[in-house]
């Protein structure tokens, strides 16, 4: 998964936790970010999606980054700003979430959603050439010593943080449903 892919993931992410918790958010005078749904959306940020990126950029950050940029050249002080900057536009993918709940605007929200998935997969469709080759920054740019993304490790790695992403998403939504409907 490319930055740019998981930064359409997150937004989607943080107003899919706010639609799931709808419930709360339209019964609960506090503001949005004091709320139990946002706090499970926080620990889903944490220990899920931002850990998929710090695996992606410590592994196969060039590829991670499209190689735009030689990761060797990053301070690690500012790819750890890019970190929270990610769990930041999950917060605000929330926040424009909760302010559709509370303004009874859900079907927009979820045409926002959409929209964040499909910028997620065309993300994917444009950079296909970059994202197909796996090696350094240095070998793409000289064209050298690629792999195909089909043959090496990248894929096993993208299956599995994929999958667990996908798990994450699932047990986020449910839960902020099903808590909902319980009345916490």
């Amino acid at each position: 998964m490319p930055l740019p892919t998981l930064i359409c993931l997150a937004f989607a992410t943080g107003i899919i936790a706010a639609l799931a918790g709808r419930v709360e958010l339209r019964v609960s005078p506090r503001p949005a970010l004091l709320t139990r749904s946002f706090m499970a959306y926080v620990v889903f940020t944490c220990f899920v999606l931002v850990p998929i990126a710090v695996y992606f950029y410590v592994f196969h950050g060039d590829w991670f980054l499209l190689y735009t940029v030689d990761v060797n050249q990053i301070p690690s002080a500012l790819a750890l700003v890019g970190f929270m900057v990610l769990g930041m536009v999950g917060a605000a993918g929330f926040m424009l979430g909760s302010a559709m709940v509370r303004g009874q605007r859900d079907t927009l929200g979820m045409l926002l959603v959409a929209v964040a998935l499909v910028g997620a997969v065309g993300i994917g469709v444009v950079a296909r050439d970059r994202l197909s080759v796996v090696g350094t920054f240095a070998q793409y740019e000289g064209r050298f010593g690629l792999e195909d993304f089909t043959e090496g490790p990248l894929v096993q790695g993208a299956g599995l943080m994929g999958g667990i992403l996908l798990v994450g998403i699932i047990a986020l939504v449910a839960r902020l449903h099903m808590s909902g409907r319980r009345g916490d």
